[in-house]
């Protein structure tokens, strides 16, 4: 296991998440590696899905007078 080196201002804020949500400091930052991890991982799943959603639009081109027309 490594150390965390952390300035006393984060080490304060940690410690008193950690009073708010009763666990230790320890077990809040394994939360939060879980919770960012599961959010790294549903961000990756809706890249996936919306892939073959993605059209190239970049010749795409809006004539209103043409749109009106019809």
């Amino acid at each position: 296991m490594q150390n965390l080196q952390i300035s006393d201002q984060a080490a304060t804020k940690l410690h008193d998440m950690a009073e708010q949500e009763h666990v230790s400091s320890s077990e809040l930052i394994e939360l939060l590696i879980k919770k960012h991890s599961d959010e790294l991982t549903k961000q990756r799943e809706l890249k996936d899905f919306f892939r073959a959603f993605q059209k190239d639009m970049s010749s795409f081109s809006f004539d209103r007078e043409d749109a009106n027309a019809r």
